[in-house]
């Protein structure tokens, strides 16, 4: 892909605003799509090189070889547009995730998942990673936390609470069918052991490993719930 040329000729120079209006254009129907102006570099669209125009865009605001009428659109028409191209990998994979929280309802996701041809599995794990070893801003620490309500930071954690989420969703099909979330430790319903997930929950309790937030979830949602029940099995 070019790079811009200001200097050019006149011919050449009318080439490059040629080149840069279908980069534009391209990319707003990108982000319509996508929600996201940071394509990976191999992304096309309808045979127009849009990843490689976007790299190419980034190294000549690099070089010194963006126009400032240039750099004020892409920042202007795009407000998620980033001039580095890590902060512009962020982007990308936050808004895959978006898309995948708003599709499956959880921030909970398998380290090798694919999403709309994007790896957000490995990128969520990424991020992890950089929490761990300190590399994450405060900022972006936040917008994990206070944007994604179910969000861990360990994925042993994001395990469990993924879990939890599955046992729950099959505890109130449960209750729809049986009007009670007091399940026999035997019953199994569309495949899940439910009496088991229930019994082991009354057993976290028990020991002190429920959090106050899963008790209350439990409570209120099952008014029926009991932490203590004899005689079923």
């Amino acid at each position: 892909m070019p790079s811009e040329d200001e200097s050019g000729s006149t011919k050449r120079g009318g080439a490059y605003d040629r080149l840069f209006e279908a980069g534009i254009e391209h990319l707003h129907r990108y982000v319509a799509e996508h929600g996201s102006s940071s394509p990976p570099r191999g992304v096309t669209i309808n045979g127009f090189l849009l990843g490689a125009w976007v790299d190419s865009r980034r190294t000549d605001y690099r070089l010194g070889r963006l126009s400032a009428e240039r750099v004020a659109r892409l920042e202007s028409e795009f407000p998620d547009w980033r001039w580095n191209v890590r902060d512009a990998m962020f982007e990308t994979g936050l808004a895959h995730f978006r898309r995948y929280v708003a599709v499956h309802g959880t921030s909970h996701i398998r380290q090798h998942e694919v999403f709309d041809g994007f790896p957000l599995g490995q990128w969520v794990t990424n991020r992890r990673t950089d929490y761990r070893v300190g590399r994450l801003s405060a900022e972006r620490i936040a917008l994990f936390e206070n944007e994604f309500p179910d969000w861990q930071w360990r994925k042993q954690d994001a395990t469990f609470a993924a879990a939890f989420e599955t046992g729950l969703a099959h505890l109130r099909r449960y209750v729809a069918a049986h009007g009670t979330s007091n399940a026999r430790r035997r019953d199994v319903f569309d495949g899940f052991p439910i009496g088991t997930w229930v019994a082991s929950r009354r057993a976290d309790y028990r020991k002190g490993r429920l959090t106050a937030e899963r008790i209350r979830r439990l409570e209120t949602e099952f008014p029926d719930w009991q932490w203590t029940v004899r005689g079923r099995s």
